[in-house]
């Protein structure tokens, strides 16, 4: 584009690029004089000769002859074409939206040039673009008003070309060599100002050569220390600092030497909204800085350390080139954060449930989980939690804390946590007692299963842990944690014929006192298991139901009278108390 020798070829080229950026159709484009928006005519037509800038006469296509229909277009496009002008000509020098509710997406790119718009381009797309595509418009259009720039200071007065003739441009430093003067260019101040255009350009290059290196956010700050001389950094919206190249290291803390802290700068929120409302960086005293932002999200803030206030105008521009290369960096980390745990959960209840494939061990390395190392299925409960994901946000806390490698996911109501690596003294009460401590509440239960050493055992695994947290929340300790190994008796009682015969078993010893319960809405049941757990201890038995001993007394005597059974006789006492303990077990909360 800086080579066109009018602004018509700049736009006509800027229009042939927007196609490859994305889903992009370039519909217009418009050149800005005195305020008043003027259309570029297509590549194929020649420009008007003597139409006013903004004129109706720039406007109104060609008629046929006698007056007849338009020659270019029929009537319904240009009525369009009409109308597209008038709402160019409303806009006040910005890039905006022009779709309808429900139409199909379009946009105005502004051309800016520091404080000046000089023209614009109209996108069309059937479809919405992504964050990155729409970043890559800006960047095309920050180009072309770069380019603008150059050809408005080529119409000057050459008697004025410089920092003063070339609107936009003001900062671009002067020649010291007045017009006519050293090697007889007439227009020493175009050569300097295209220079400096070209010294911006080799900035933006290296700025995304950074950012196509994989560097990430510290290698693009690299790039715009040794470009501006100046530390470079950049923040989260909220003033946390993430990323420093340049002299100083890190933000010094409060009293020490080096770049003031977050503390001694005006307030976050209101340096913002000055920030994205004023076209390009903002002085903040010792910094200048410049909003990170894609589609109208805040990402951060991208900002050079100035204390002496020697940037220059070359300097604020790579400041601001930077901030434009970062934005599509940031969106994307935004994004995986976000997709993260979600690809996550997806994978854990894939594994739980058999249904892994081979490609769900590329999808753990990516999320950095090696899916042949021995794994434990722990399933946790926290009645107490507002929202399930506070407690998987608790419990991947817990084991950074840890140094546990898990992977968290969900299954029904229950939080479920596979946990890598070799077999540690108390896996179950450290877990335990770290989600505690994150959550601020111990009322909550864990349940372990076996060791995987194969990633196939991992549904008999969540079976076991399962089995585990049932036992748990239903034991006169509800809240700990409980392994599958420490059940005893009660592993045994699997699936299958296993489990079938321990429900006839069930049946035989405790099928009066369930239907008893189901039909008076007792708990002769649950009082027969916590005195039969209590050792026959009356006052254990009524502390831990929460109810008068003589009441303990007496469902144990209805007890006796509605199953017939003697609960002195040991062999009766030992059958009731499997029996209770293997309901507990197969007894799972739907």
């Amino acid at each position: 584009m800086l080579d066109g020798e009018d602004e018509r070829e700049v736009l006509w080229g800027a229009m042939a690029a927007i196609a490859a950026t994305g889903p992009f159709t370039a519909e217009a484009a418009y050149t800005v004089h005195d305020g008043l928006a003027r259309r570029c005519p297509p590549r194929r037509l020649a420009a008007p000769g003597a139409a006013r800038p903004g004129g109706a006469a720039a406007r109104k296509p060609a008629v046929g002859p006698a007056g007849g229909a338009p020659a270019e277009a029929p009537v319904a496009d240009a009525v369009a074409a009409d109308r597209l002008d008038r709402r160019i000509d409303a806009l006040d020098g910005r890039s905006r939206h022009l779709h309808e509710p429900g139409g199909p997406w379009a946009r105005a790119i502004a051309l800016r040039y520091r404080d000046d718009c000089l023209g614009y381009l109209v996108v069309r797309s059937l479809t919405t673009p992504s964050a990155e595509e729409t970043a890559l418009t800006d960047l095309l259009a920050q180009q072309t008003g770069i380019a603008l720039a150059r050809l408005t200071g080529h119409r000057a007065d050459p008697a004025r070309v410089g920092s003063e003739g070339v609107p936009g441009i003001g900062d671009l430093p002067d020649t010291e060599n007045p017009p006519g003067t050293e090697g007889g260019s007439p227009t020493p101040g175009l050569d300097a100002t295209v220079s400096v255009l070209a010294a911006r350009l080799a900035v933006q290059e290296a700025l995304s050569r950074a950012a196509a290196s994989g560097c990430g956010e510290t290698g693009i700050l690299r790039e715009l220390h040794a470009h501006t001389g100046f530390a470079a950094l950049t923040e989260d919206r909220f003033g946390n600092p993430r990323a420093w190249a340049g002299p100083g290291g890190e933000p010094c803390r409060e009293g020490t030497s080096g770049p003031r802290p977050r503390s001694g700068h005006r307030d976050q929120d209101a340096l913002i909204r000055d920030a994205r409302h004023h076209p390009g960086a903002v002085r903040d005293r010792d910094r200048l800085i410049v909003p990170i932002e894609m589609a109208g999200d805040l990402l951060g803030v991208a900002a050079l350390v100035d204390p002496d206030q020697r940037a220059t105008r070359t300097d604020t521009s790579a400041l601001e080139q930077a901030a434009l290369v970062l934005a599509p960096l940031l969106s994307h980390e935004r994004r995986l954060v976000e997709l993260k745990p979600r690809l996550g959960h997806d994978l854990v209840d894939r594994l739980i449930a058999g249904e892994t494939t081979d490609d769900d061990f590329a999808q753990a390395a990516v999320l950095g989980h090696d899916l042949h190392r021995p794994y434990r299925v722990a399933v946790l409960e926290w009645p107490g939690t507002a929202e399930r994901a506070a407690l998987g946000d608790a419990v991947a806390r817990a084991a950074g804390r840890l140094r546990l490698d898990v992977l968290v996911g969900s299954r029904g109501p229950t939080t479920v946590v596979l946990v890598a690596g070799e077999d540690r003294p108390d896996p179950e009460g450290e877990l335990y007692r770290a989600v505690a401590d994150e959550l601020g509440a111990g009322a909550g239960s864990i349940g372990v299963g076996g060791r995987c050493d194969a990633f196939t055992e991992l549904p008999h695994s969540y079976d076991e842990a399962v089995r585990a947290l049932t036992v748990r929340r239903r034991s006169q300790d509800p809240n700990g944690s409980t392994s599958f190994e420490d059940l005893g008796l009660c592993r045994m009682m699997g699936t299958g014929e296993g489990e079938r015969e321990a429900d006839r078993f069930v049946r035989e010893w405790l099928g009066q006192l369930l239907d008893y319960d189901s039909h008076h809405h007792t708990e002769l049941v649950t009082t027969l298991s916590r005195y039969l757990e209590s050792g026959g201890s009356y006052d254990t038995t009524s502390e831990t139901l929460l109810i008068h001993r003589s009441t303990v007394r007496y469902r144990l005597q209805r007890i006796r009278e509605i199953t017939g059974h003697d609960l002195s006789d040991v062999e009766t006492r030992l059958n009731l108390h499997v029996a209770t303990r293997i309901r507990n077990v197969l007894d799972t909360p739907r």
